[in-house]
C-alpha cells in the first residue's frame, strides 16, 4: 500500500491509494462543502445538486453517462453530508481512464437540463416524505434541530419540501460555484499509478480558480426538548450533549466513551437496558463530529409505558461514566475500534472516503498506524474527563410516540445531576 498526495498550483489535491493486488478502483471527487454551508432559504440545495450531477453534461445526457459506466460493469454514486459532498465511480482497474474522465465531466460540465430538474424535484420530495414516515429519522432530525437550534447543522440535509419545490437551474449553478479547487480532493483507490492520475487531474481540474468562501457557522450546542406525540407502538427517545471536534485532544476519548456506553452488545447501556431489563430492542451511542465541534448522541426505542423505567436507568448509566471506566472496558473498546478501522480499509470506497474526509477536515493524510496510535493513546482517566466535560454541557432530548409516561425535560436534567 502506498498513499501519495500532490497539490496542484491552484490548490486542488490529488490523492492515490495504490493497491496493486486489486482489480477494481474507486475514483471520485470529494468537495468540502455540504448542507452546513446552506442558508435557510436554500436548505436542501447541496443534496438536490447531488441528484442532478449525473443528469447530463455538455457532451453526455443522463443515459449516456450511465451507459459509459455500466457498459464497463461499473457503478456510480454520490452522497451529501453536512460538511462534504462526494461523487464517485467504482470500475475495473483497466477502465480507470474512463472513470476519471467521467468524474471530471460531471463535476465541471453539468448543464442541469430543465426537464431533469422538474423530474428530480418530484423524486426528492418523495424522498423527504419517506423519511417523514420513519420515526427513527424523525426523532434524529428533531434532536439535531434542538441541539443545533438556529444553525445549518440543525436543518435537514434534504431540506424542506417548500425549498425543493422552488429550486431551479440558477440555484444549482450558484451552489456549484462554491466548488473551490482548494476545497476539493480527487481520490483514486486501487491499482493505479500516481503520476498518471496527477496528469489526468491537472488536465481536468488545473484550470479552476479560487472562489469566495461559502457560508459557514461555528458549532454552538444548545439544550432543550422536542417532544412529538404520535400514535405509535414504540417511543423513540434520543439525547445529545456537546461533543468535540475531530482534532480536539479529547476526540478519541469521546469516541471510546461512546463505544463503552453504547457501541455494542457488551456496552453498558446494552447490558443494563436490554440484557438485564429487557426494555429495548435497540440502544446505542454515536458521536457526531466535525472539524470544529459536534455532539454525543444516544438512541433507545421502547414501549410507551416502559419509557418511564428506561429514562432513569439511561441517565444513571451516564452518571456512572463520569466516575470512570475500567481498563478492561477501554481495552475492549480499543480492539473494537482497531477492527472497525481495519475492516473499513478492505473496501476501496471506504478507503477513499476515509482519506478524503480526513484530508478535507485536517489537511493531513493519516496512515492506519497513525490512527491506531490515537486509538491506543487514550487512558481511562481521559475517558472519565471526557464524560465529565460532555455531560456538564446543555442537554438536548427528542422523543416521538405516545409520551404520557415520558419524564419531563426538567426531571431528566435532575436525573443526570443526581448524586
Amino acid at each position: 500500500m502506498t498513499i501519495q498526495l500532490t497539490t496542484l498550483a491552484n490548490g486542488f489535491r490529488v490523492l492515490t491509494d495504490h493497491l496493486p493486488h486489486l482489480g477494481t478502483v474507486t475514483s471520485g471527487v470529494w468537495v468540502g462543502v455540504g448542507a452546513r454551508n446552506e442558508r435557510p432559504a436554500v436548505n436542501g440545495i447541496a443534496h438536490f445538486l447531488e441528484h442532478m450531477i449525473f443528469k447530463g453534461t455538455e457532451s453526455r445526457d443522463a443515459l449516456g453517462i450511465a451507459l459509459e459506466i455500466e457498459n464497463r460493469g461499473g457503478e456510480f454514486n454520490a452522497y451529501t453530508d453536512y460538511d462534504v459532498t462526494a461523487y464517485y465511480t467504482q470500475m475495473a482497474a483497466k477502465h480507470v481512464d474512463v472513470s476519471c474522465e467521467i468524474i471530471g465531466d460531471i463535476v465541471l460540465n453539468s448543464v442541469f437540463p430543465e426537464e431533469e430538474v422538474e423530474k428530480e424535484r418530484g423524486v426528492v420530495i418523495q424522498e423527504i416524505g419517506r423519511y417523514a414516515d420513519e420515526p427513527e429519522d424523525v426523532v434524529y432530525e428533531a434532536l439535531r434541530r434542538t441541539a443545533f437550534d438556529g444553525q445549518a447543522l440543525g436543518r435537514p440535509i434534504l431540506g424542506p419540501k417548500e425549498n425543493v419545490a422552488g429550486f431551479g437551474r440558477d440555484h444549482l449553478f450558484d451552489y456549484v460555484s462554491h466548488y473551490d479547487p482548494r476545497r476539493m480532493v480527487y481520490v483514486v483507490s486501487g491499482n493505479v499509478d500516481h503520476g498518471t492520475v496527477v496528469r489526468r487531474a491537472e488536465s481536468l481540474f488545473g484550470h479552476l480558480t479560487a472562489k469566495d468562501d461559502p457560508f459557514h457557522e461555528t458549532v454552538v450546542n444548545k439544550g432543550g426538548a422536542a417532544l412529538l406525540k404520535r400514535d405509535a407502538e414504540q417511543v423513540h427517545f434520543m439525547a445529545a450533549f456537546p461533543g468535540v471536534g475531530t482534532e480536539d485532544s479529547a476526540s478519541y476519548a469521546l469516541r471510546h466513551l461512546a463505544n463503552i456506553l453504547g457501541g455494542g452488545m457488551t456496552s453498558r447501556l446494552f447490558q443494563e437496558i436490554r440484557e438485564k431489563r429487557g426494555l429495548v430492542y435497540s440502544v446505542y451511542a454515536a458521536p457526531i463530529q466535525y472539524a470544529d465541534g459536534g455532539a454525543l448522541s444516544f438512541y433507545a426505542g421502547t414501549g410507551p409505558e416502559e419509557v418511564a423505567e428506561l429514562v432513569p436507568v439511561f441517565f444513571e448509566e451516564l452518571r456512572k461514566a463520569r466516575d470512570g471506566v475500567t481498563a478492561v472496558e477501554l481495552e475492549r473498546s480499543k480492539e473494537q475500534m482497531r477492527f472497525s478501522v481495519g475492516k473499513s480499509l478492505e473496501s476501496t470506497m471506504r478507503r477513499a472516503d476515509r482519506f478524503a474526509r480526513t484530508l478535507l477536515r485536517t489537511g493531513e493524510v493519516r496512515t492506519i498506524e497513525q490512527i491506531f496510535e490515537r486509538i491506543d493513546a487514550v487512558t481511562p482517566e481521559a475517558v472519565a474527563a471526557a464524560a465529565n466535560r460532555v455531560f456538564a454541557g446543555p442537554m438536548a432530548v427528542s422523543a416521538v410516540g405516545k409520551l404520557d409516561h415520558l419524564p419531563s425535560y426538567e426531571d431528566m436534567q435532575g436525573m443526570l445531576k443526581a448524586a
